[in-house]
């Protein structure tokens, strides 16, 4: 089953819903940075967010960035999502495990806040021109949507809920995903639909296992999650969107980074390497600039 995301509304009209299997795109992310199975389930969650926060941009080439900056063993992360479905991403400590924790039910669970620790999360929205708009709340959780939903609260004066969650089998990630839920603000200033809201949000105890259940029909999660709120999917061919873990790096990017160091840096690496090594953060994709393509590049600034 491929990932894709996909739209609803519901209270006719008054909320908005969205989801997202990102199941592929997880493990996509977990094999180019070789991920280990905490930092596949925090930068899962991250990339499931960002894709969830860029469905709402009015441009095409909208893009949203998520980046937690924080002191935990974690070491960041950083998410580029774009309203065409394509995302990418990375964390600063790709290897760390931590011991999982046990719940009042026995229940186990990884250590989220542990591994983020105390910080901020920064979300970026970029349309494509002039100056990118910038928000930042500090962490309150570190799972990352509780996190999302505080700065959507309190950066844009949107009530929401994110559910983010996965499902690990045999050490293999078989699903993951996350779903949003937005109250528009009322012509008449009421709240109803929050009290609605709230009270279907506090009844969904096991979002993981509700999403594995969806896997196969994630459009079904609206009215089995929300059935008091008359879901509705967005009659649109664009509803359905593709979803996949997507890099804009390439070989010319990498020449003109090259480009923008100094006559003397490019010497250096010229008589001291014979070639230059770039990886790419977002994906781990490598370029190998060689020595005539160093040459050149010299010649040029001369």
């Amino acid at each position: 089953m491929n990932d894709k995301l996909v739209r609803a509304t519901g209270a006719n009209g008054a909320i908005r819903l969205v989801a997202a299997l990102t199941t592929e795109t997880s493990k996509e992310a977990s094999r180019r940075h070789s991920l280990s199975f905490l930092t596949t389930v925090l930068l899962g969650r991250a990339m499931g967010a960002g894709l969830l926060l860029a469905s709402s941009m009015k441009v095409k080439q909208g893009r949203v960035s998520i980046r937690f900056q924080s002191d935990g063993p974690l070491r960041g992360l950083l998410v580029d999502a774009g309203r065409d479905g394509t995302v990418r991403g990375y964390v600063g400590n790709p290897k760390l495990e931590l011991d999982l924790t046990k719940n009042k039910q026995g229940d186990s669970y990884f250590d989220f806040k542990t591994a983020t620790g105390k910080g901020y999360l920064h979300v970026t929205r970029d349309i494509g021109k002039g100056e990118p708009f910038t928000s930042t709340v500090e962490l309150s959780g570190g799972c990352v949507g509780e996190d999302v939903a505080t700065y959507l609260l309190h950066s844009e004066q949107i009530h929401s809920a994110i559910f983010v969650g996965e499902t690990i089998r045999n050490s293999q990630l078989i699903c993951s995903g996350a779903l949003m839920v937005q109250v528009f603000p009322q012509p008449d200033g009421t709240d109803s639909h929050i009290d609605v809201l709230n009270k279907e949000c506090s009844l969904i105890s096991n979002f993981s296992s509700i999403l594995y259940n969806h896997k196969d029909d994630i459009e079904l999660l609206f009215a089995n999650l929300f059935p008091s709120l008359k879901t509705e999917l967005i009659d649109s061919p664009a509803n359905f969107q593709n979803i996949k873990f997507d890099c804009k790096c390439s070989r010319e990017r990498s020449i003109n980074a090259l480009k923008l160091l100094a006559k003397e840096e490019l010497k250096d690496i010229l008589e001291n390497d014979k070639k230059s090594e770039l990886t790419c953060q977002f994906c781990n994709s490598v370029y190998i600039i060689n020595e005539d393509e160093i040459r050149n590049l010299l010649t040029e600034k001369y």
